[in-house]
């Protein structure tokens, strides 16, 4: 059942109509049941392996309680001494963890990247001759498994750590595990913020509901007239690298981020405003990243449910860790206070990234793309001083108006780069249309003709551009502070109304009637 379709919609309709209808207490029930249905009404076979990972996740978190449980009741019983009891049961329940993430990232892993590491091997192994060959396995990639794992992952590691309650039903904490909004895009929810909301009853409110109508419009129009379109164009110059310029391939990456960006935050609203209509409010994911004026704040404003992740559960661990505090000390010995300070951090932030391209998929271009991020912020960091000198000095500051605007395109430009790397299909196909960008640019190459030769007529560019446009300024006036629900809101009902009609009257003639549109898998949708 794709989320874009009628079908969905008619499902959404169904599945709130019985939420609200059956008795507060009960309507969790509902949500678990229209869960179900729809994980498995894309594959009953995938739905095999979310049960396994939310059975024996289920049961890792109540071990894990049981531990608590055990170390209270015998510092109580005071038998013993108190530091030996609290550390034998940390190690505990670190074996415990240690163990379940394992199996929880090894189901990734085995689901996402064997197949690709087999290929690896035989392309290592060819040169000297082996005369066998690994052959790769017919694996199904589960709909979500990343979404689920990680949220999972967080869940175990919050009730470790003492900051959440193991939940002891366990079909309550099916419905978290695999709340049917988040499997597509995400986001990646923590369990004390969306748990609660899925099994309280949410009461009817009608403002809710128009807010989540309003973010599922948004959601579609973006992805049908931006995403979709820019798809094909983007394809086009990728798989055909070599007969374009530099230019046009520079061209294509920042096309690309566009698509990548409109396909993912309107997903990502789609389903943030179909979890609304059930009274349920999930993660925001986007902040207006094209916006950043650094790597670093892109990343904190782009997939921010899996940055926060990463942040709570790698970086500060990773960071605060002992090996990473004794390279601290021997580099403060050696090189300075600042050498030692600048270790963890920068280390843990390339670690960091480099997960993060491993998320995104197998292949070195994707560890390029990682790497090439977490550089960037390490050097960030580690220069930072020198920046704020050299801006001192110029007289640079946060309030200086074509310095935020230089500073945001310069993020732009390194985004932009960094997208050959995550969009190629290797990291020599990356390497070489750098290459071509930066030896073979052509600024005269970028005419009429070129943008045709990308399979889309003057009306497609029409189009996109004015869809380019709208998004960019909504996105604008939000970035400026200016409150535009609000400010719809206090609109009367008449102008209300006819804005929303003139949206959905887009959607049917473009969309949901339209033969010639073909809704374009997300781009994250099986990741």
């Amino acid at each position: 059942m794709s989320i874009n379709s009628a079908g969905f919609l008619l499902f959404l309709v169904l599945a709130a109509s019985v939420y609200y209808l059956l008795p507060k207490e009960r309507r969790w029930l509902a949500l678990l049941a229209a869960s179900v249905f729809f994980y498995l009404s894309y594959s009953p076979p995938a739905a095999v392996y979310l049960l396994f990972t939310v059975l024996f996740t289920y049961a890792a978190g109540r071990g894990l309680g049981a531990l608590h449980r055990r170390e209270r009741a015998e510092l109580s019983a005071g038998t013993g001494d108190r530091s030996a009891v609290k550390k034998r049961g940390k190690r505990r329940r670190r074996l415990l963890l240690g163990g379940a993430l394992t199996l929880n990232f090894a189901t990734l892993a085995l689901f996402k990247y064997l197949n690709a590491w087999l290929g690896t091997a035989n392309r290592l192994l060819g040169p000297f001759g082996a005369s066998r060959q690994f052959r790769p396995l017919e694996l199904l990639l589960p709909l979500g498994i990343s979404f689920y794992i990680f949220q999972t992952s967080g869940y175990l590691i919050d009730v470790y750590r003492g900051r959440a309650k193991p939940e002891r039903n366990f079909l309550r904490y099916a419905l978290f595990a695999c709340w049917f909004p988040q499997m597509i895009q995400g986001p990646i929810n923590r369990y004390d913020k969306l748990h609660p909301q899925l099994i309280q009853g949410n009461r009817f409110d009608p403002e809710k509901i128009k807010r989540g109508v309003q973010l599922m419009i948004w959601g579609v129009l973006k992805k049908a007239f931006l995403a979709d379109p820019l798809a094909g164009a983007v394809s086009e110059i990728f798989d055909n690298f070599s007969q374009y310029s530099g230019a046009t391939l520079l061209l294509g990456s920042a096309l690309y981020c566009v698509q990548l960006y409109a396909d993912f935050s309107g997903g990502t609203d789609l389903v943030r405003g179909a979890s609304g209509l059930f009274g349920v409010e999930m993660a925001d994911n986007f902040n207006r990243p094209y916006f950043a004026r650094s790597i670093d704040e892109f990343w904190r404003r782009w997939h921010m449910s899996l940055g926060e992740w990463m942040k709570d559960y790698l970086f500060y661990p990773l960071a605060l860790s002992g090996p990473m505090n004794r390279l601290g000390k021997r580099l403060r010995s050696r090189f300075g206070p600042q050498a030692g300070k600048l270790a963890a951090p920068c280390l843990s932030t390339v670690v960091v990234f480099l997960m993060v391209g491993l998320w995104q998929g197998p292949g070195f271009s994707n560890l390029a793309y990682g790497l090439w991020n977490g550089t960037l912020m390490s050097l960030a960091m580690i220069f930072a001083p020198v920046f704020t000198r050299v801006n001192q000095t110029l007289g640079l500051d946060g309030k200086n108006l074509p310095f935020r605007v230089f500073q945001s395109l310069r993020t732009c430009f390194l985004v932009v780069i960094g997208r050959y790397f995550s969009r190629a299909s290797s990291l020599m196909q990356a390497l070489r249309m750098l290459k071509r960008t930066a030896f073979r640019f052509g600024w005269t190459s970028l005419g009429a003709e070129t943008f045709l030769s990308f399979g889309l007529t003057g009306l497609d560019w029409l189009r996109i551009g004015a869809a380019a446009v709208t998004l960019l300024v909504v996105e604008l006036l939000l970035e400026k502070g200016v409150p535009l629900r609000e400010r719809l809101d206090g609109k009367s009902w008449r102008a209300q109304f006819a804005l929303l009609f003139g949206a959905v009257l887009l959607l049917v003639f473009f969309v949901y009637l339209n033969t010639d549109y073909t809704a374009i898998m997300y781009v994250y949708e099986n990741v």
